[in-house]
């Protein structure tokens, strides 16, 4: 979609668009601002009018700008900023559940003890370098931790992983004929609606 295509959309479009580059199912998008699926469809649906409040609360959690959220044609374009306490909240997170020692932790992501604390206290910035140790060592998804990116939290395209599947050829044959697979099914389905 081109950049004049997303700046004349509707607000309810933007937060449609906006919502899908998140990969964010409208259930868990509207959870994170307080609102619920049914809410969050009707003002994608251009149903329910887009509330101050609604513009508000995306822009704060979501960290795009009001200027493109509620302008018209030609305000602003889309930038999604990234807050360093969202990433320090994700690093938490991902150091809880692991389940593992600080020690431990850092062992395994081939990082020092000292740097985990530093990042989750907010001393230090979690960089995209120590997000990819993080992700080779134990499995979490760089673009989750950076970027918040739900559906690279687990199993995340690594370079471990690539390398694997370069190494496997059997594995990348069975995922494409899946993929293909759950094209037909998509287009099937389509063409009933």
């Amino acid at each position: 979609m081109g950049e004049n295509e997303v700046k004349s959309m509707s607000k309810g479009s933007k937060i449609r668009y906006l919502r899908e580059i998140l990969g964010l199912r409208r259930t868990v998008f509207g959870a994170k601002i307080g609102y619920s699926y049914q809410q969050i469809e009707r003002v994608e649906d251009g149903i329910n009018a887009v509330s101050d409040d609604l513009c508000r609360k995306i822009s704060k959690e979501y960290g795009v700008s009001m200027e493109w959220l509620t302008g018209d044609e030609g305000a602003g374009e889309l930038v999604l900023e990234e807050s360093e306490e969202r990433r320090r909240k994700r690093m938490r997170q991902a150091y809880e559940e692991s389940g593992l020692s600080q020690r431990e932790f850092a062992r395994q992501t081939h990082t020092s003890p000292s740097m985990l604390g530093d990042v989750i206290a907010g001393r230090k910035k979690l960089t995209i370098f120590y997000a990819k140790k993080i992700e080779e060592g134990l499995g979490i998804g760089a673009d989750w931790l950076m970027y918040g990116d739900e559906k690279a939290k687990e199993y995340p395209l690594s370079d471990t992983m690539i390398r694997y599947m370069k190494e496997h050829p059997e594995i990348r044959k069975e995922i494409f004929e899946r993929m293909e697979t759950d094209a037909a099914v998509m287009n099937k389905d389509a063409e009933g609606t």
